[in-house]
């Protein structure tokens, strides 16, 4: 059954609750950085991470940038242009980028293409898209 719940969840069946610049995922216990920034910046890896780091939204202050596999909860592999599950207000079809390190390689870091959810590493030192995330509720996606 878990394995079944993780599955549709890919698949965006769960969706995600908006809440004006943030997107509630309820089965994961993670909010999404959902405005307009998303798509009018990109950012090397490190200014990801400071942007994230930096980020005031909704009140919190406690945002960073996902996990690989966080960012992967995101996909449904059965829309394509781009391969996000629904309910955000703002989505793109480019490279986001994970806090996950690339196969031990500190010059790469994996990411997300939403164009057709595919998972990549990409050198940090690229201006790529960033999507910071907090945790809600504890989360189910380890």
């Amino acid at each position: 059954m878990k394995k079944a719940l993780v599955l549709l969840s890919l698949l965006g069946v769960f969706g995600i609750a908006n809440a004006g610049d943030m997107a509630v995922d309820g089965y994961t216990g993670l909010t999404w950085q959902d405005n307009k920034e998303i798509v009018d910046n990109l950012y090397t890896y490190d200014k990801a991470y400071k942007y994230c780091d930096a980020l005031v939204l909704g009140g919190h202050d406690d945002w960073r940038i996902p996990k690989i596999a966080e960012l992967l909860s995101l996909v449904n592999y059965l829309k394509y242009k781009p391969a996000i599950i629904n309910g955000f207000n703002v989505v793109d079809d480019r490279f986001y980028w994970s806090s996950t390190i690339f196969k031990g390689d500190t010059i790469k870091n994996w990411g997300v293409d939403f164009k057709d959810g595919t998972s990549s590493g990409n050198g940090i030192s690229y201006d790529r898209r960033v999507r910071c995330v907090r945790v809600t509720n504890p989360t189910k996606i380890k």
